[in-house]
């Protein structure tokens, strides 16, 4: 972010943070269990029932954990952003990037209701969709969201360039980090699954899947850090921003090799989530965007 805002522009940014925040406070948390509910009984009356075989038993606490999760840093979002909409206005250095990164949690959070709607309630075992199934109840949550997060990235006084360069590198910040943690849930699933348990065998994907899961949730929040600090033009956002990067796409490729090799379904997915992680690294050590987005070469 430049920094520089005129005072209507600093007004129409406070409004979108109060807005957001209610919203989050208010609305998104009964969407989030609208969102939850029909998943797990996906979960439990469809999927566990036609493939008894398959790893059922964990995402049901899983999904629950984590959807109980993002309800509570909605709220907490919320109300910080309806608390620092009189400092937006008041144009203090540090507001909007701080309303940057917390708008980024319901994009980030969204996503994680959409993807588990689309592949337990819509998609059906047999591979044919749900005619019923409708919209996912998160959805909105993301999509108000992305509209709330670029807006307080992009209203203020900056060239094409660097909004361009703002809009590479954050809009990939959050699908990289949307896209760390859909993978984390499937890390986690597997590694709580452990036919050995309470012992770990090493022919059972150990330590893969630990890092693919509880480390790649670590990873998520690097993410939203990173976006706050850069958003404040700290070079501290860069240096969370690539050392989360690289340690994704490593953690990331070694699990496609370990999913590829067991011949699990879905292996690709890792690889995917890998490339996006050097992707973002490139974007990250790029001097050109460092300049737009830092204002200086930090290479």
């Amino acid at each position: 972010m430049s920094g520089k805002t005129t005072p209507t522009q600093r007004r129409v940014l406070a409004a979108i943070s109060v807005l957001m925040g209610l919203y989050l406070m208010l609305v998104a948390p009964f969407q989030v269990l609208d969102n939850l509910n029909p998943c797990l009984r996906a979960l439990i009356e469809v999927w566990q029932v036609v493939e008894p075989d398959g790893v059922w038993d964990t995402p049901v606490p899983i999904l629950t954990v984590t959807f109980h999760v993002w309800m509570a840093l909605f709220v907490f979002a919320g109300a910080v952003l309806v608390v620092i909409a009189k400092d937006i206005v008041a144009d203090k250095p540090w507001a909007r990037p701080l309303a940057l990164a917390l708008l980024s949690l319901p994009a980030i959070g969204g996503l994680s209701f959409v993807i588990p709607w689309m592949v337990l309630v819509v998609r059906q075992p047999d591979g044919s969709k749900n005619p019923a199934a409708g919209m996912a109840p998160g959805l909105p949550i993301m999509v108000l969201g992305l509209i709330a997060y670029f807006l307080m990235l992009l209203l203020e006084k900056s060239d094409a360039k660097t909004k361009l360069a703002q809009v590479l590198l954050f809009g990939w910040l959050g699908i990289t980090a949307g896209m760390v943690y859909m993978n984390a849930q499937h890390g986690v699933r597997y590694f709580l699954h452990n036919p050995s348990a309470p012992y770990f065998d090493p022919k059972y994907s150990h330590p893969e899947l630990f890092l693919g899961g509880y480390v790649l949730y670590a990873s998520t929040a690097l993410f939203v850090v990173a976006i706050g600090f850069l958003a404040a033009r700290h070079s501290m956002g860069w240096y969370v921003g690539v050392t989360g990067a690289l340690m994704t796409a490593v953690v990331m490729f070694l699990v496609f090799l370990d999913r590829q090799q067991a011949g699990a379904s879905g292996a690709v997915e890792w690889l995917r989530g890998a490339l996006l992680a050097v992707v973002l690294l490139g974007l990250l050590l790029t001097p050109a965007i460092q300049r737009r987005v830092l204002g200086r070469s930090l290479l």
